[in-house]
């Protein structure tokens, strides 16, 4: 028997796995294959739009964008694109991840994974299949590090994937309901995994090959094994265990260790936990990390009617503690720690008078000269509940003033002209571009006005300023590299000059810098 597994990329609150990330779900479903020695092949919904084969006795495909967001190099897999895949399968089929939870594709598969597909498939395997069921923790451990090597097969690895790494799955705010749009609190109590258990996941991961993680598979890395849980809303962090968890994960020596989510509450609520643990995650991280909030809103309104995490104030305070621990620059070019703001327009309750609160806290940070790394804004999805957008001329206002006013201003912050930014991952040509980014959580992209060959790494210096994106060139360049369309990009330099230079590029390196000295910081 073959078990395909087609990876059509997820993303959901707490999971990431459009390239270069790879989700959870495929090691674990790959994990239940070894441990019932049945053969297995990962492929990707990308290799199928190449024109691959799609073949086996028995097809699990994964996919759900259920936060979509915008993507560098590729997209997730469309309804469209999967049921031409399920139509021309001839064995049995599985669709799993939120495209299967939501039941967003309704035919076409032979099992819709209506909790966790690694499950579904143990149990049709083994001729258990009676309901569908949630994996148990030690399934869950055991499953996950017997499809580690699976991640071998990722177009990405070795250099380049980032494989997401689970802590605990659901919400401690799943006792009074959670958010109104979040999946997270359907899960129930929270489950948390051990951290000898992550840690040896890490390891042979890393013996693998794998050098870039991120501890990501959670609603909020502050609430890792915190006081509380099941007893109170907003619970406290226990420094212990997460100061266990990243020393450990640091003495692996990992290229890149990012996390993602943060509920601000939490640090807004117990301070002194929080600095220590805001100095644990600075510290035993790579630089560039990003703890994405989730403030979603503004307006007390909509924040009460969707049981939203935080107040404003507490947004804000948390805002400014990351940025007092974190806001120092790191060996890569970038700032150590960041927090990111989420954004959601359409939720119950709004108003036009949502979108100026909005707008004015964003103005209020701006104003103390705190950092954000990113703000997203998204519009509600109808997953967990039933969302519409009322006002779409305000949040398409409110969209226009924040990348204008608010995204442009902080990017010129957090990476000003003739920053060196160390390590970009060169992945699309488009055009006369070329299009990168660091590894990691919610990289910046860079681009490089002018053609050159992807799939490496390279440094770069700054030299302009997008909305969302930075503009850069190689860096450091040497003589014999010289290209016209590099040189002209070069600040102080023009068309003139650059085919000026070419010409010139024979003359000793001190005659044509004393020449131009335009290209003395760019030129080694």
């Amino acid at each position: 028997m073959l078990i395909t597994i087609l990876d059509g990329y997820v993303d959901e609150p707490s999971i990431l796995g459009v390239p270069p990330y790879i989700s959870p779900y495929i090691r674990e479903v790959a994990g239940v294959c070894k441990e019932l020695n049945v053969n297995c092949r990962y492929t990707t919904i990308d290799q199928w739009r190449s024109g691959e084969k799609i073949t086996g006795d028995v097809l699990v495909v994964i996919g759900g964008a259920v936060v979509p967001g915008k993507y560098l190099r590729t997209y997730p897999a469309s309804k469209r694109e999967i049921l031409e895949i399920a139509k021309s399968f001839k064995g049995l089929k599985i669709l799993g991840g939120g495209l299967a939870r939501f039941r967003l594709i309704k035919d076409g598969f032979d099992y819709y994974a209506r909790k966790d597909v690694d499950a579904l498939l143990y149990d049709v395997l083994t001729d258990n299949f009676s309901e569908h069921r949630f994996h148990t923790l030690d399934e869950w451990n055991r499953w996950l590090i017997q499809g580690a090597p699976i991640v071998k097969n990722h177009p990405d690895f070795p250099d380049s994937i980032i494989v997401e790494i689970e802590t605990f799955r659901g919400c401690p705010r799943y006792i009074g309901g959670g958010c109104s749009f979040c999946i997270e609190p359907l899960y129930g109590k929270p489950i948390f995994r051990e951290v000898e258990d992550i840690i040896k996941e890490m390891r042979i991961l890393k013996e693998i090959g794998v050098q870039n993680f991120r501890i990501g598979g959670q609603t909020c890395i502050y609430s890792y094994k915190a006081y509380g849980v099941g007893d109170k809303d907003v619970v406290q962090p226990n420094v212990g265990a997460i100061s266990k968890l990243f020393k450990m994960a640091w003495s692996l020596h990992p290229s890149v260790l990012h996390v993602d989510n943060a509920n601000p509450a939490v640090i807004a609520n117990y301070p002194k936990e929080s600095e220590q643990v805001t100095e644990i995650i600075a510290k035993y991280t790579t630089s560039g990390n990003v703890l994405s909030f989730g403030m979603e809103s503004a307006d007390p309104q909509v924040i009460l009617k969707n049981n939203l995490n935080a107040k404003p104030e507490e947004v804000m305070e948390a805002i400014r503690l990351v940025n007092e621990i974190g806001g120092d620059r790191g060996d890569n070019g970038m700032p150590r720690l960041l927090p990111g703001l989420n954004f959601i327009c359409g939720l119950w309750g709004e108003r036009k008078e949502t979108y100026v609160l909005n707008y004015k806290f964003l103005e209020k940070v701006k104003e103390t000269g705190y950092l954000l790394r990113r703000i997203n804004i998204r519009q509600a999805a109808s997953t967990r509940n039933n969302f519409k957008l009322k006002y779409h001329h305000e949040c398409w206002k409110f969209r226009e003033l924040v990348r204008n006013n608010i995204d442009s201003y902080m990017l010129q912050r957090v990476v000003p002209k003739r920053t060196v930014i160390r390590n970009v991952f060169l992945e699309v040509k488009k055009g006369k571009y070329t299009y990168g980014r660091q590894i990691g959580s919610y990289p910046i992209v860079v681009v490089l006005p002018y053609s050159t060959e992807i799939r490496r790494f390279v440094d770069i210096k700054v030299i302009g300023h997008g909305q969302r994106s930075i503009t850069g060139i190689e860096y450091p360049l040497e003589i014999k590299d010289m290209k016209y369309s590099i040189l002209k990009v070069i600040p102080g330099m023009n068309d003139r000059k650059a085919a000026s230079a070419i010409r010139d590029n024979r003359l000793p390196k001190e005659m044509l810098l004393k020449k131009y000295p335009e290209l003395k910081e760019y030129i080694t």
